[in-house]
């Protein structure tokens, strides 16, 4: 049973006429719709009301009725169960009437019924500039989340507001249908270790109307095989395929995707999705990574290297932008494998190594959320759920606007507010991913991604260290195409995905080697953090 209670009297300042329309699109599924009786047509059924409260059926915002509030004190509220871990749309139209005194409400509710944080149509809800009546709002609930209650509430003045087509829609992220049907132990041996690579991601290209190829990171002894993306269809060489050096060549007859360079977009900012169109290659090789690899940083993470040791509960937050909830990756697209996002990959890893299935895991970033939005739900998203150890990975939405300062200053802000509770809570810093260079050619973009890392590397000391995934896909860029490892211009797919996991699991495994020198880049040829990649 929903624990629904009353809320607090929060009032919102006078809008005279206003329409709320809380809406974002998400995801590549259909998002069910929670709220029973969100346009009132069967009258007040499911709401739970009090005070002032009628049904309009002269002129109502839609349909057949209304809910009005006033013209004394009132609320309605709906309590639904969601359980944790999803994005969530909530949408209503309301509309008040000579009244300053109304409010909209999310209350987000624990197992046992006590809050863990509130949105609210005052603080965080901003109206669209397109239409000042309206209210775009789409967010991550709660990591603890087991129920929502939606409140609409007016205080004792005069006037009324007219409530209508309230809704809340919620995809299942974790839903039994979107178990992995690949071995995620086999994903998380690292690529570069050892002479065996599992499911590298190739995407088959052809230009200029020539055959397509596809370039490997090693040069193959031996192909073991080659699968579409979903692992189900296998692709015979010789028939599909025939190798050539480090690169795959589409026979004649070939059943593989292919992708036809004419048809990728390229002016500017154009967006392409090629996520499941690679194919995926496990081979054996005799080759030695060249480039430098992730390091192990556990010594400048001592709180969280003795709880591991120890097995002693350690609470994991990750706490960034789409790339970290898992936009991209096979699972959030609702394609097979349906790899997980990277941070499950990374605590199923930790568990594996420390045999410690307790590790516990809470993933609070949220899709186009930039470090600025990081900085404002800070204590509601990560310090209220008193982790040990935070992943801060924010990035790829600042870009567009945010100066390196400021982004520097909000990570800051950060971890301020999540030390406020915790003391002793120790993070892993993490660059962003380079976007495809394919899709901007602006070079202040490419520049200030460089630099983000730059100032991340800074703030790096005792409790604090810095995974430089710009670096990483840098490498990786200059050994194989960009589109290998994309599912779209910013965003991973389920093979660069693991190099994010792997790469956060080197820092917390001693087995993991020391890091190269400093010097290697350069000296390897790999480009610098502001110098522009070359897309192959």
């Amino acid at each position: 049973m929903c624990p629904i209670s009353r809320v607090p009297r929060w009032w919102a300042p006078a809008r005279g006429v206003l329409l709320l329309a809380l809406c974002a699109a998400f995801g590549t599924a259909q998002a069910a719709q929670l709220v029973v009786n969100g346009g009132f047509e069967a009258g007040l059924n499911a709401w739970q009301s009090s005070g002032e409260v009628h049904l309009e059926t002269n002129n109502p915002l839609a349909g057949k009725a209304s809910a009005i509030i006033g013209p004394g004190e009132g609320s309605l509220a709906q309590c639904v169960e969601t359980g944790s871990g999803n994005d969530l749309t909530v949408s209503a139209t309301i509309q008040s009437e000579h009244t300053n005194g109304w409010v909209f409400v999310l209350r987000f509710l624990d197992k046992k019924g006590r809050e863990v944080m509130r949105v609210d149509s005052f603080t965080d809800m901003q109206p669209t500039k397109a239409d000042p009546r309206k209210f775009n709002h789409y967010l991550k609930a709660h990591p603890l989340t087991q129920w929502i209650e939606i409140v609409i509430s007016k205080n004792s003045s005069e006037g009324s507001v007219l409530v209508d087509q309230v809704g809340l829609d919620m995809e299942d992220e974790n839903a039994a249908s979107l178990k992995p049907t690949c071995d995620l132990d086999e994903a998380m041996q690292p690529f570069w270790v050892g002479k065996k690579v599992y499911n590298e991601a190739v995407l088959m290209l052809s230009q200029d109307g020539k055959t397509a190829t596809g370039q490997l990171m090693f040069h193959p002894s031996r192909i073991i095989s080659v699968q579409d993306y979903a692992l189900s269809t296998h692709y015979a060489e010789g028939t599909d395929y025939i190798v050539d050096g480090r690169t795959l060549v589409c026979t004649a007859s070939s059943r593989m995707t292919v992708v036809r360079d004419e048809d990728l977009p390229k002016s500017e900012l154009k967006w392409t999705s090629i996520g499941g169109k690679q194919v995926m290659v496990t081979y054996e090789h005799e080759d030695t990574w060249s480039y430098p690899l992730p390091a192990f940083l556990g010594d400048g993470l001592p709180n969280t290297l003795n709880k591991l040791q120890a097995h002693a509960l350690l609470k994991v937050v990750a706490y960034g932008d789409s790339i970290t909830h898992g936009l991209g990756e096979s699972r959030l697209s609702h394609i097979p494998p349906f790899m997980p996002p990277w941070p499950e990959l990374f605590v199923h890893r930790l568990k594996a190594i420390y045999q410690d299935e307790r590790i516990q895991l809470y993933n609070s970033a949220q899709s186009g959320a930039d470090s600025k939005w990081g900085k404002e739900y800070a204590d509601r998203m990560v310090a209220s759920l008193n982790p040990d150890l935070v992943i801060i990975a924010f990035g790829q939405n600042d870009f567009w606007g945010v100066s390196a300062s400021s982004f520097a200053n909000n990570i800051r802000d950060i971890m301020k507010a999540v030390r406020n509770k915790n003391p002793d809570a120790e993070f892993l810093l993490v660059s962003t991913l380079r976007f495809d260079p394919a899709y901007t050619s602006e070079a202040q973009y490419w520049n200030v991604v460089g630099d983000y890392a730059t100032k991340l590397k800074a703030m790096t000391g005792r409790g604090v260290q810095f995974v430089d995934m710009t670096a990483i896909s840098e490498a990786v860029y200059a050994a194989k195409k960009p589109k290998d490892c994309l599912n779209d211009p910013l965003h991973p797919n389920d093979y660069f995905a693991r190099w994010y996991a792997q790469s956060l699991v080197a820092a917390l495994d001693p087995a993991a080697g020391p890091l190269a020198t400093a010097n290697s880049k350069q000296a390897l040829g790999l480009p610098g953090h502001n110098t522009r990649a070359v897309s192959r």
